[in-house]
């Protein structure tokens, strides 16, 4: 039954002795982050930093950064235990590396899977992601990928206390591990080999390995994976017997995690430190020991509890934030809307006030030209009395024979000079041509005689004194005295012009 995972192995160290890496993932992710994976800022912070750079790389059209901001969001989800939310930027991810056709991109996503399904406690469905990530790599030619997988995997069968196949995955992934990974992954692929030595009651044997990791983190940081494995050989120490050694790196431990705040380092120390006095039969300080482990076990519940509550509130306020950008897209939406019907009813106006102005225009055209056409009718009337006056003045110079047989006077009297008929035409013609004129005038001056307003409205055409005669069949010097009375009715001045004051009335 461990012929195949055998010959796996085989091929994968046959892989990591006979093959370079050719290219790493994670080298481009860490230098692409906007901060250090390892940031102590809070999740609010780092979510937010790290969608700017996702927006950012999807403006961009850069397939290869998108990959990074959704992974970095993963990361930051999986970190404050928002699984949903990692899923979500997982699949995005997952994505864009299948649609990129790079099988190293592939693999490191399969990894991050692996990662995911060991979060919800499914290390055997965690196994097949690794393993899916170590082929993947191996054909993108990711070696580092390769060997954190084969890390992974040879770690879940050390949780799962299968030893055997732990070992054996440990054995190709540790030579792989220090050749491709930085010091910091080595340094914590030595401090899990560690650990299953210790839990396989091979203590003497895990000593050197967290020597060996303590020394890395020594020289290279961070503090807190240091004293993790600190505290990995103090128990060590502890299961070989080596009391006194291991109470020195305890205490150790606990001045360090108290100094720089690891609190829940600090949970282990005390563990360690109330077994180990029990060994030793120190009953008093094993008892205070105890209590101080449950006493910040049960304050680190707390603590918990209040994250959870702070990201809880965090998530509630993105959904807040959410909701107002959605209320502020409808309030946008519906003064879009108003400006539109605005815009429109302004246009209407417009257009009606157009409408109007045209209408107007065509109008007062029209009534020019009305005004105009009554002119000249009146204009054409005057005219036609003025020739009606001429025949009957070649009546007058005709023989005399007719004018005895009283055919003359016969024409005459049918030919009268202005007529009411005549005279009711003009008036007719003249209104139309001076609008509310005769009014105006019988208004202002209501005391003028009939003969006396119709040689007002003469002087108003410009009619001289002989053709004022003429059209009225009076003699001019009728119509001089009918001027002299109509001056009086109108109360001019000895000095004042008639003309004068009749046009500009």
């Amino acid at each position: 039954m461990k012929l195949f995972p055998n010959l796996l192995l085989l091929v994968y160290l046959g892989y990591a002795v006979g093959v370079s890496a050719q290219t790493s993932f994670r080298e481009g992710f860490e230098k692409a982050a906007p901060i250090p994976l390892a940031s102590p800022l809070s999740l609010e912070e780092k979510v937010k930093i790290h969608q700017d750079f996702l927006d950012k790389s999807i403006r961009a059209g850069d397939t290869l950064t998108q990959l990074y901001g959704h992974v970095y969001l993963f990361t930051d989800y999986v970190r404050a235990a928002h699984y949903t939310e990692a899923t979500a930027h997982l699949l995005e991810a997952e994505s864009l590396a299948n649609a990129s056709g790079k099988p190293g991109w592939q693999g490191w996503i399969a990894h991050r899977r692996g990662i995911l399904n060991l979060r919800l406690d499914d290390k055997r469905e965690a196994i097949v992601q690794y393993e899916r990530a170590v082929a993947l790599c191996r054909a993108g030619g990711d070696s580092l990928c390769v060997a954190e997988s084969l890390e992974q995997i040879a770690t879940m069968y050390s949780v799962l206390d299968d030893f055997e196949e732990a070992y054996r995955y440990f054995k190709v992934a540790i030579p792989m591990i220090e050749k491709y990974a930085k010091e910091s992954s080595v340094a914590g692929t030595l401090a899990n080999f560690g650990g299953l030595l210790t839990r396989d009651n091979r203590p003497a044997e895990a000593i050197p390995y967290f020597e060996r990791s303590i020394a890395i983190y020594q020289k290279i940081g961070p503090l807190l994976e240091e004293m993790q494995s600190w505290n990995n050989l103090g128990e060590a120490y502890y299961e070989v017997g080596n009391f006194n050694k291991s109470l020195k790196i305890f205490n150790h431990c606990v001045e360090v995690n108290k100094a720089h705040g690891f609190i829940r380092e600090l949970v282990f120390n005390y563990s360690g430190l109330a077994k180990l006095y029990v060994a030793k039969g120190d009953m008093d300080n094993t008892i205070t020991y105890i209590n101080n482990y449950y006493d910040l076990r049960d304050s680190l519940v707390g603590a918990e509890t209040h994250k959870e509550i702070a990201d809880l509130e965090f998530k509630y306020a993105s959904q807040q934030k959410e909701l107002e950008l959605q209320k502020s897209r409808v309030a946008l939406g519906e003064a879009q809307r108003k400006l539109e019907r605005g815009a429109l009813i302004f246009l209407l106006v417009l257009l009606l006030v157009a409408f109007g102005l045209w209408r107007w225009r065509i109008q007062a055209r029209t009534a020019r030209r009305e005004q105009t056409l009554n002119r000249e009718n009146l204009e054409n009337l005057t005219r036609i009395l003025l020739e009606k006056n001429a025949r009957l003045a070649a009546l007058e110079a005709q023989d005399s024979s007719a004018s005895e047989s009283g055919v003359f006077e016969e024409n005459l009297y049918d030919q009268r000079i202005l007529t009411n008929e005549d005279w009711d035409s003009f008036k007719v013609y003249f209104e139309r041509a001076y609008p509310g004129y005769l009014l105006r005038l019988r208004t202002s001056h209501p005391s003028l005689s009939d003969s006396e307003e119709r040689l007002f409205l003469f002087i108003k055409l410009n009619l001289t004194t002989r053709e004022a005669a003429a059209i009225l069949g009076i003699s001019a010097e009728s119509v001089k005295k009918t001027r002299q009375r109509l001056r009086q009715r109108l109360n001019l001045a000895q000095e004042a012009v008639l003309e004068a004051y009749v046009r500009a009335f």
